[in-house]
Formats: structure tokens, C-alpha cells, sequence
């Protein structure tokens, strides 16, 4: 059994049902675990980051969402996951990223 949380879990069973792939991997990305996020989602979401029908900003939207977590360790590794993009993904990740804090 994996460390992953009861709500982690659902969570990534929401987004599976919803069909948002992009959304799944964020929200296992950024998991109850204390370790860093899996290097097999950080690698499908800079591959995501360099695809022409993966929506950046709700990418991007939906790693912010996960910083408002109440848990440190989801937060924190939401700012390692976006952190990761900005320097390995496609430059786009990190202007959008640049442009939700001018906001």
C-alpha cells in the first residue's frame, strides 16, 4: 500500500473521472507523503508544459490551488512542482507563473 492519503486518493479520483489527467498528476505530484514528488509525474508534467493542447495557466492554476492546502507538506511540494516546470518546462510555465503574481 502506498503512503498516499484517504483524500489524496479521492481527490485523484475526482479528477480521473473528470477526465483532467493534467489536474491527476498534480494532485499525485503533491500527495501527504513526506518525500519529494515522484519523478514519474514531474516528468509528465514537463512533458505536458510542451504540448500545443495542455491548457499552461490551468496548469499552473491548479499547482496554485494546491499551495492553499493546509498541509505544509502538500504546499510545499506544490512550490517544488512549480519551481520544477519553471526551470525544465516549456518557457511559457514560468510567464504564466511571473503573471499570476503581478496579479
Amino acid at each position: 500500500m502506498s503512503g498516499q492519503s484517504l483524500t489524496d486518493r479521492i481527490t485523484a479520483a475526482q479528477h480521473s473521472v473528470t477526465g483532467s489527467a493534467v489536474s491527476k498528476t498534480v494532485c499525485k505530484a503533491t500527495t501527504h507523503e513526506i518525500m519529494g514528488p515522484k519523478k514519474k509525474h514531474l516528468d509528465y508534467l514537463i512533458q505536458c508544459t510542451n504540448e500545443m493542447n495542455v491548457n499552461i495557466p490551468q496548469l499552473a492554476d491548479s499547482l496554485f490551488e494546491r499551495t492553499t492546502n493546509s498541509s505544509w507538506v502538500v504546499v510545499f511540494k506544490s512550490l517544488i512542482t512549480t519551481h520544477h516546470l519553471m526551470v525544465y518546462g516549456n518557457e511559457l510555465m514560468g510567464g504564466v507563473v511571473r503573471m499570476r503574481n503581478l496579479n
